[in-house]
């Protein structure tokens, strides 16, 4: 990762910190004096299979770096087999992993809370896109956390298959496995603070059952931006419950006049939610009857003049009442940074490749989806860290380009000297471009290169087998 003291956030990726997480969850092994797999250089290997694609992602490939490091060490050179990899990878389970992703966003993010007075804010937003520029006008005294929810596919196996049912529609044989994951990501950093995945159908695997179960990442003083499919009186009562303002887009079921609002502009408007009097299935009766019998929420309508937007006019229903403090071109601003968590998910399942899963076992899976995410967390601190330096808004930095960085020199960092050239290389690259500053750039959902398309399967292929032997 090119780090050295003098960088900030250093500190953030400290071996000590990981080797404490090992040490909690009891991982030890290869301890061996001939073993070649410890916990270190097995994480080392499974993130190494993030930053490359196609054949390089393989854990054939992941081996043979494993045995160049080995070599360029001066150490035995390990087999290129990967049974023992493999056998490494499956003593690593994926809450380790996990808890190391959500270590780097907390310390990344309190790091940044601590430096915020004195981080240059005022040539950070001539840097920043004119979005990220308009929300950091105004402080809310904590996070703006982006919630959303997406979608992957795993590798077509029985076991995947009954930990993960292919989409209901489709005739067996014919699908894959899908995961559902719900993201919670930083608006500022960019850094993902928690995720939480399920099947795709089924009983508790919608996104808003998903968001409940990381509602302890939340903090007080946080707002949490979301589109109008969380706009629930249950979600908004949870949040409030926790000290955390919501701002989300109005639902499409709800009134966006009603007519005991109070108006508070020609835009804007203070309405009251009273609680549903019917209990959901999923609620026990204390937790219900603890609920606050009546929402106090602020309406605010926002016209949209870009083209490129379905949506020409909607409503934003928020808990953050103060008008004064916070107008209403200052909640639009936050709304539209809503968009970024759909650019963070297109980093997550485009740029590293995760949108399809290799792993054969559910296990796996999960190992390998939060691997994905370890590697996008240590690109997003790289970024940061690059900012800070630069006087840059870190979501004016190109993803990408910092991806092609790290891969470029993952095994070369690992075994050559740390040199000043190294370091400043990695604070330079990251910020040699500037990123999100094309306002109301619309592009056409349409492909000029054709594909080559084959015929889609629409049967199961033991069916071809099958008639293949019939005609013979």
């Amino acid at each position: 990762m090119m780090q050295n003291a003098s960088l900030p956030l250093s500190d953030v990726i400290d071996d000590q910190r990981w080797q404490q997480t090992f040490d909690e969850h009891e991982i030890n092994f290869g301890s061996g004096e001939d073993d070649v797999y410890t916990p270190a250089i097995t994480l080392w290997a499974l993130i190494s299979q993030v930053f490359f694609s196609g054949e390089q992602r393989s854990c054939k490939a992941a081996v043979i770096r494993v045995a160049s490091l080995c070599a360029a060490l001066g150490r035995r050179v390990c087999s290129t087999n990967t049974s023992a990899y493999c056998r490494a990878r499956l003593k690593i389970p994926f809450i380790v992993i996990r808890d190391i992703v959500q270590q780097i966003a907390a310390d990344a993010e309190a790091a940044c809370d601590q430096n915020r007075v004195q981080t240059r804010e005022q040539s950070a937003a001539r840097l920043s896109p004119s979005s990220i520029a308009d929300v950091k006008s105004r402080s809310t005294g904590g996070r703006i956390l982006l919630v959303d929810g997406f979608t992957l596919t795993a590798a077509d196996t029985p076991k995947n298959q009954r930990a993960y049912p292919q989409n209901p529609t489709q005739k067996p044989g014919l699908g894959f496995p899908v995961l559902r994951c719900v993201s919670l990501i930083s608006m500022t950093t960019g850094l993902l603070v928690d995720l939480v995945s399920g099947p795709y159908s089924g009983k508790g695997s919608g996104e808003t059952a998903l968001f409940w179960q990381m509602l302890d990442a939340l903090r007080p003083g946080d707002t949490l931006v979301a589109d109008s499919y969380y706009c629930t009186y249950w979600l908004v009562s949870a949040c409030r419950a926790r000290g955390v303002q919501v701002l989300m887009k109005n639902h499409h079921l709800r009134d966006d006049h009603p007519q005991a609002a109070r108006r508070l502009s020609k835009r804007e408007r203070l309405v009251t939610w009273s609680r549903p009097l019917q209990r959901p299935a999923w609620m026990t009766r204390q937790e219900f009857w603890q609920q606050p019998l009546t929402l106090t929420l602020r309406l605010v309508d926002v016209q949209i003049s870009q083209p490129g937007y379905r949506a020409k006019t909607f409503t934003i229903a928020t808990t953050i009442t103060d008008r004064k403090a916070y107008p209403a071109r200052w909640i639009a601003a936050v709304y539209q940074s809503r968009w970024l968590i759909e650019l963070d998910i297109r980093s997550i399942k485009c740029s590293l490749g995760m949108d399809i899963l290799r792993a054969k076992s559910p296990d796996m899976v999960l190992t390998e989806l939060w691997s994905c995410l370890l590697a996008y967390n240590l690109i997003r601190l790289k970024m940061l860290q690059s900012s800070l330096s630069t006087d840059r808004d870190p979501r004016s930095l190109s993803f990408a380009t910092t991806q092609q960085m790290l891969a470029a020199s993952w095994l070369l960092g690992a075994v050559t000297k740390l040199t000043d050239e190294l370091v400043a290389l990695g604070q330079q690259v990251p910020s040699s471009e500037r990123v999100g500053h094309r306002t109301g750039r619309t592009e056409p959902r349409a492909n000029k290169r054709r594909t080559k398309v084959l015929a889609l399967l629409k049967q199961p292929r033991y069916h071809y087998h099958q008639q293949r032997r019939t005609i013979v």
